[in-house]
């Protein structure tokens, strides 16, 4: 008889484990030594029984149901079977002898024996599962209603293994607010945030930068403001909060769709494009007798820049003299555009010829290959002889094919599409210092969405800042570039 062993470990309570995987392995081994059975494969998992579906499981009852009289070697019952589903497998299996017996340190199970026995064992480790179950999700209610969240702190918060309660993770919890910050301007993306925060050193556990849904999640989560949400059901926690429900009703705004939320009495245009150089918080902004005045959040507590307030028209010279680092002249815009229009469609013409030439070699490869199919047809003998030539000739048709078919250069349509974009980006760089300084507050908002971002400023002055892609590139070049050199290929 083949003797199989099957050892589990329940991933949900690995610390938790009466035996591991390894101590099974060798209490049974020990007990097969013992009873002079040899054992011909070891099965291992590390999965719950609760549900149907272990992969080891099925492939050992597989193994079984090919060779039938097989020994079971298992520490328990319970390690075979904790649902309806398996039990009922194995006990089939037992009852009509396709499993000759089931032996365990403490008994051995035969087909003949009462099924009683068996159905009794393996009904207390169902119920066993089913009143875990209803115990944890008691408990978790219990610790929601007195505002606890069940399971580990969501990042910006740490776990206080004494109080058991959820503590704010100092290092963590401002730049959580500077994400909210950030997003409910309107003028950032996911990507620019994330971009921005992982320079600034937020990280998930394993060093890397949290992705889009991660921070997604975050933006979402009412935990932030001091609610626990479970099953679409809000508890209000006793844990600190990192920003206010105000902030977190404008972020869910702008999710959805709206740029600027309804509750804004006024809109500051160029809140949240700028940053504190001495702290590195954001500076927000406030009305007062007409005029917004932008000073910086001292959200860390230990900054004087907090004292000096900018008023708007002060902010958009300031601006506007950044913007003006990625301006052109429209006349050479203009000039090389043409040029390099023409330098275009001369070289797709060039490129129309080549194709030409490509089609027509492809022809006389081809006829070449079927005269030499027909000289082997004719006398078979000479199939040998020139084999050599006909292997030469149809890589040379496979080579031509894949030249016509992707060919290196541009359509002339793409070509064309490609110039006019670039000359679009450099126009709009040209006028950008004028067009923000001229437009109104949306106007202003929308042009700093598009070009410029991480603005820092200290002691009233610009101290560094970025373009967006491709200003950056606009920004770093000589004003003389010709255009050609900005296409890509």
């Amino acid at each position: 008889m083949k003797t199989i062993t099957y050892c589990r470990k329940s991933s949900e309570a690995q610390d938790r484990q009466v035996a591991s995987i390894d101590s099974q392995k060798d209490n049974l081994l020990a007990l097969a030594k013992h009873s002079s059975l040899v054992i011909s494969k070891i099965f291992t998992e590390s999965m719950s029984a609760k549900q149907p579906g272990r992969p080891e499981f099925e492939k050992m009852i597989k193994l079984i149901e090919a060779n039938p009289g097989s020994v079971i070697l298992v520490w328990k019952l319970d390690r075979l079977a904790r649902n309806p589903v398996d039990e009922g497998k194995i006990k089939w299996l037992l009852q009509n002898k396709t499993i000759a017996k089931i032996i365990t340190p403490e008994r051995i199970y035969h087909p003949e024996d009462n099924a009683l026995i068996a159905s009794v064992e393996f009904g207390m480790a169902n119920q066993y599962i089913r009143d875990l179950s209803t115990n944890v999700k008691r408990g978790n209610k219990t610790k929601l209603e007195k505002g606890e969240l069940p399971g580990p702190a969501p990042i910006g918060y740490l776990d206080n293994k004494l109080t058991k309660h959820k503590e704010i993770d100092q290092a963590k919890a401002p730049l959580i607010k500077e994400c909210f910050e950030l997003y409910a301007t309107g003028g950032y993306c996911m990507r620019e945030i994330n971009n921005l925060m992982f320079q600034k050193g937020f990280k998930t556990k394993g060093g890397l930068k949290t992705s889009k849904a991660q921070l997604h999640h975050i933006l979402t989560n009412p935990f932030y403001y001091g609610v626990i949400r479970r099953q679409e059901q809000l508890y209000p926690g006793i844990h600190q909060p990192i920003i206010s429900k105000t902030l977190f009703d404008i972020v869910q705004d702008v999710l959805s769709g709206k740029h600027r939320s309804k509750k804004q009495k006024h809109f500051f245009p160029v809140r949240g494009f700028m940053f504190c150089y001495s702290c590195g918080c954001l500076l927000t902004a406030s009305s007062k007798k007409g005029h917004a005045y932008y000073y910086c959040t001292n959200g860390k507590g230990n900054c004087e820049q907090h004292k000096k307030y900018l008023r708007d028209k002060k902010i958009d010279e300031l601006v506007a003299k950044v913007l003006n680092e990625i301006k052109f002249d429209e006349e050479a815009v203009e000039i090389a555009y043409l040029a390099a229009k023409e330098k275009t469609i001369r070289e797709a013409g060039s490129s129309h010829t080549q194709q030409d030439e490509l089609t027509k070699k492809l022809k006389t490869t081809q006829e070449q290959l079927a005269n030499l199919v027909k000289v082997i047809s004719s006398d078979p003998s000479m199939a040998n002889a020139l084999k050599s030539q006909i292997l030469t000739l149809e890589a040379e048709t496979k080579s031509i094919q894949e030249q016509i078919a992707n060919p290196k250069q541009q359509t002339l349509d793409e070509a064309l599409m490609t110039l006019e974009l670039t000359k679009k980006t450099f126009l709009q760089a040209c006028s950008a210092s004028f067009d923000y300084l001229k437009g109104d507050d949306n106007k202003k908002f929308e042009l700093l969405k598009i070009l410029l971002w991480n603005l820092k400023l200290e002691n009233q002055n610009v101290q560094s800042y970025q373009f967006k892609q491709p200003f950056s590139i606009l920004a770093k070049s000589p004003k003389k570039l010709e255009m050609r050199e900005w296409l890509p290929g």
